[in-house]
């Protein structure tokens, strides 16, 4: 089976599972009156054993995947002409601009007072539109060139994120009521710092497919618990984008490498000898 296909789709049936997983986990593994943890929990240790699973056999897919050597960016994300990764891209950057909104709307009803919040808000809109330009340009076959900014934003952006997430949850005793939120932004930010790598001469894929896939599924996972609105717009957009760039990544290595654009420096020391 195609691995463009196969191990996009192991994550999502894994974060199905996990979602159900947690679900279960939710409702009957913390005391109702306290909230404290249940020791021996069934709920939670079945968790446990899936998550352990889940990473190494997505380690295992990901890291010994055979994969080409991508000159840059522009080669291992090329999409030129793909209609279906231009239409999932640009609605990845509509999730995230919407959750820019929807966190100032919260700050402005009162309902969420950080001012973390606002930061994460403000670099939410500000990635949603670096998103957008990244994917016309693979689309467009232009790519984003060496040291492209537009891709490191949304990785600025997930820091601010973790930040802010472990803010609101210092102050809890009991890490299980948040260790899969704090796991899925983790895994997602190092899936897009991997992704900026490329841009930066520092590509590697195998931890890129990697951590972008063990985002996707720890962000499926956590959807069980409560969360804001614009929060559950920066998970979907985890899932959405770094389901959607893994799998691109994928597809191009199973392929014959585009051509490389010629560097300028290399053009004019070829003209002046």
């Amino acid at each position: 089976m195609r691995k463009e296909i196969l191990l996009p789709a192991v994550a999502v049936a894994g974060g199905a599972v996990g979602f159900a997983l947690r679900h279960w986990e939710l409702t009957t593994a913390f005391e109702a009156d306290t909230g404290l943890p249940i020791a021996g929990a069934p709920a939670t240790y079945a968790l446990i054993a899936f998550s352990v699973v889940m990473v190494a056999l997505l380690a295992v897919l990901s890291l010994t995947a055979k994969y080409p050597k991508f000159q840059g960016y522009d080669q291992a994300f090329s999409a030129k002409n793909n209609t279906l990764y231009a239409t999932v891209g640009v609605l990845s950057g509509f999730l995230l601009i919407g959750a820019g909104g929807l966190m100032v709307y919260e700050f402005m009803q009162g309902t969420n007072l950080l001012y973390t919040r606002i930061i994460v808000a403000a670099m939410a809109v500000a990635s949603g539109l670096c998103v957008m330009d990244t994917v016309r340009s693979n689309f467009k076959g232009e790519g984003g060139g060496k040291y492209s900014v537009p891709l490191l934003i949304p990785a600025f952006a997930f820091c601010v994120w973790l930040i802010a997430a472990y803010q609101v949850r210092a102050g809890d005793p009991v890490q299980l009521d948040y260790v899969y939120e704090l796991f899925a932004i983790i895994a997602s930010l190092l899936g897009l710092y991997f992704m900026a790598g490329f841009s930066f001469e520092k590509g590697k894929c195998g931890p890129m497919v990697l951590f972008s896939l063990l985002g996707v599924y720890f962000s499926l996972t956590t959807l069980a618990d409560q969360h804001d609105w614009g929060t559950l717009a920066l998970y979907a957009f985890s899932i959405v984008y770094l389901l959607t760039s893994s799998a691109l990544l994928l597809y191009n290595a199973a392929r014959p490498l585009p051509a490389a654009e010629p560097d300028e420096n290399d053009t004019e020391g070829s003209s002046d000898a």
